[in-house]
């Protein structure tokens, strides 16, 4: 799969498919604010809790990876040769893919 190029990255954030999911993402992160706040992630058993703590936190986390999703930080996660071929399309492939 190429890469994106920055046009494309910011036509994707800027898609109201991405802003209605981004949304979601929001609210969600929002909940499980309000849930830590309320002692909705709170157990007896201290293991328990660590480890329903550690997997929300992780939740959390990754959608806060999403929603703050830049170009130069999604370069940084593609292998070399995807960011050598930025824009390029794969030989015999339309570049609409």
């Amino acid at each position: 799969m190429r890469a994106l190029t920055e046009m494309e990255f910011l036509e994707w954030r800027g898609h109201p498919a991405t802003q209605a999911v981004m949304e979601i993402l929001e609210r969600k992160r929002e909940e499980m604010r309000r849930g830590w706040e309320g002692g909705s992630y709170t157990d007896y058993d201290a293991q328990a809790m660590a480890l329903i703590n550690v997997g929300n936190i992780g939740t959390c986390k990754a959608y806060a990876y999403v929603q703050e999703l830049d170009y130069e930080t999604y370069l940084t996660e593609l292998d070399d040769d995807q960011r050598e071929q930025i824009g390029a399309s794969a030989p015999g492939r339309s570049s609409v893919d």
